[in-house]
């Protein structure tokens, strides 16, 4: 996973930031934890600190167009129900539970350290299966919003204006797109709000 891609929506790695989507930048990374616990770790002590700030929307109609293996979907559903749990109900339009019994991390390690410290409750009702402690979720791994909001144009118009789609339109208004179809483009929404808010914005500009 690209570290400066991670630095952009505000996980602390090294790195020399540089712009691109929060919500594509957070699944890229989602897709990567079956193969980076500490990748893992990090992405939860950001939904603590910033989980309320995604547009859930957006992040439903990307997974429609990516392909996950069966685990990637079970990491992908963990991080669901915990954004559902500390975040926002609206999470729970992603969680996809398991038809059976699944681990989050290999099984043969889960099994042995469940009997020793039992399963994380809050998965273990969506059939996901994780050893108590096994992330470490700390707040002081990520930047704090009011830092984030320095570097990230796109999370600061998310403060200002919720987090939304007319949010991300204004900052594709602001990123250089002077047309519905440039928006739309750009980061996926429909044509009408995107014709809606530009003629509003441009209105608010004069």
């Amino acid at each position: 996973m690209d570290n400066d891609k991670l630095t952009w929506i505000g996980i602390r790695v090294s790195s020399k930031a540089k712009p691109d989507d929060i919500e594509k930048i957070f699944l890229d990374a989602v897709l990567e934890c079956s193969r980076d616990y500490r990748l893992a770790s990090l992405l939860f002590s950001w939904m603590k600190v910033h989980g309320n700030y995604m547009v859930v929307e957006r992040l439903r109609k990307l997974i429609k167009k990516t392909e996950m293996t069966e685990q990637q979907t079970i990491w992908f559903t963990a991080i669901a129900v915990y954004g559902k749990i500390n975040c926002s109900h609206k999470w729970k339009s992603l969680i996809t539970i398991p038809e059976k019994n699944s681990y989050l991390l290999p099984e043969k390690i889960s099994k042995s350290a469940i009997k020793l410290k039992g399963a994380e409750e809050w998965l273990e009702e969506y059939r996901i299966l994780l050893p108590k402690g096994s992330l470490r979720i700390r707040e002081e791994d990520v930047m704090k919003p009011e830092q984030l909001i320095k570097i990230n144009h796109q999370y600061k118009n998310r403060y200002l204006f919720g987090p939304s789609w007319r949010a991300d339109i204004i900052t594709a208004i602001q990123d250089g797109c002077k047309t519905p179809t440039a928006i739309v483009n750009k980061i996926g929404c429909s044509y009408e709000p995107a014709h809606r808010i530009l003629h509003e914005y441009s209105m608010a500009a004069i």
